[in-house]
């Protein structure tokens, strides 16, 4: 933290405090302690509060460009890094409690809003995106001062330049962006840090025991289905194991500490040229996904079914005799759950295709592949079921390419 300047210092700080206030906000509103929220009359200390913070924030945002701008100006890139390194991942914290806090904002003025069906909530919603929005513009001035030096020394290419110019001012892709074009920079002041154990093996080690504790659930729900044993052992154990697939979530997905981790570790993989390592690992969770997915898929299935049957079960059956109308409003309500449970399958999935678009790339670079190879394949590791396929595959290249062993020219960079 030796050349975090100040400015970003300062905007740290006021994340954190922002961070804390969103998360009283947020169980504020959820529970009763410290204070309850159930109207939005009530919502007044929230907006009086957040406002200040807001002002200030601002404030802070505005002496955090000029300090962008005075680190382009001098060169001084390893400053840049460091500080953009700093205040987009302290940052996060702030973004996720923001986003519990307004979501049951936006619900409580939405649910008091029934003349108009909700259109306040909307409109609140609609404010409050454009309000995080500038929120989020500020962390991402030093990662633009870096990507700026960095083109002008012409220690970049344009194409990646570009794309993480926009992803800068994108939500939730700012941040791996920056992870990126951090180690990047890092990599051309000679700063480059081979990543740890701990690091390689954070994601496989997470899958593995989450997938052992799948592993057992689908054990016990086997014997439960074909045996019926006598008891309530196996029953307890098939309802203490489901909670792998909900843990994993929320390890893989609402607290992003694993996927940042292993992005980082997949860019300074692909830096220091380490596709052994790459393919090791793209192997590694995508095998080690498979007992949970087959877990959590068959949870999505219980639940998409439940939700189904729910209106059924309320109306005491009555519902089906409504005729086709009363179908079709079965299959909506069903499909509501299916739509969820396939999205935060996908979700689980993505950070288990890390290493494998990173030695995808790493491939590219040394045009051991084609173009068109690595553009069906990085869809196919985006795809359900496709990811595990082209894993096979990709590693097999990967593989022949370090057996074979690569000429020199085939070793240069492609920008």
């Amino acid at each position: 933290m030796g050349s975090i300047t100040g400015p970003a210092k300062a905007l740290g700080a006021a994340f954190v405090l922002g961070a804390v206030l969103v998360a009283i906000v947020a169980s504020g509103i959820g529970l009763e302690q410290p204070f309850r929220i159930d109207d939005s009359g009530d919502l007044t200390v929230v907006y009086a509060v957040l406002g200040a913070w807001f002002l200030i924030y601002v404030v802070l945002a505005i002496v955090v460009a000029a300090d962008a701008a005075r680190l382009t100006r001098r060169g001084d890139l390893a400053a840049a890094q460091d500080s953009a390194n700093f205040v987009k991942l302290i940052a996060v914290p702030y973004f996720l409690f923001n986003f519990v806090a307004l979501t049951e904002v936006v619900a409580i003025v939405g649910v008091n809003d029934r003349d108009r069906l909700g259109l306040d909530g909307f409109l609140v919603a609609v404010l409050f995106v454009i309000l995080t929005y500038v929120v989020l513009l500020p962390t991402s001035a030093y990662g633009v001062a870096c990507l700026v030096m960095l083109k002008r020394s012409d220690q970049i290419g344009r194409i990646f330049f570009g794309l993480n110019l926009v992803l800068q001012f994108l939500f939730v892709v700012d941040v791996p962006s920056t992870i990126a074009v951090v180690e990047v920079a890092r990599d051309r002041l000679g700063a480059t840090r081979r990543p740890g154990t701990l690091s390689k093996n954070l994601l496989a080690g997470v899958l593995i025991v989450g997938s052992s504790a799948a592993l057992l659930w689908l054990a016990f729900v086997a014997i439960f289905w074909l045996m019926d044993p006598p008891g309530p052992f196996v029953r307890d154990a098939i309802y203490v194991l489901t909670i792998a697939s909900p843990v994993e979530f929320v390890l893989l997905v609402l607290v992003p500490v694993v996927p940042l981790v292993t992005f980082r570790t997949a860019v300074r993989l692909f830096l220091t040229d380490d596709l052994d390592a790459l393919q090791r690992s793209a192997s590694i969770v995508k095998f080690a996904l498979i007992p949970l997915f087959v877990q959590n898929f068959a949870l999505c299935a219980i639940a998409v079914l439940a939700t189904t049957f729910l209106p059924i079960v309320a109306t005491h059956g009555t519902l089906i005799l409504l005729g086709p109308g009363a179908l079709v409003f079965l299959g909506a309500f069903g499909a509501t759950g299916l739509v969820w449970a396939v999205i935060t399958t996908y979700l689980m999935m993505l950070p288990t295709s890390i290493y494998g678009l990173a030695m995808l790339a790493l491939l590219m670079r040394h045009r051991a592949i084609t173009s068109r190879f690595c553009a069906i394949h990085t869809l196919l590791h985006l795809i359900f079921v496709g990811d595990i396929i082209s894993t096979l595959v990709v590693s097999h290249r990967a593989r022949h390419l370090m057996t074979a062993g690569p000429p020199a020219a085939l070793s240069e960079y492609v920008s």
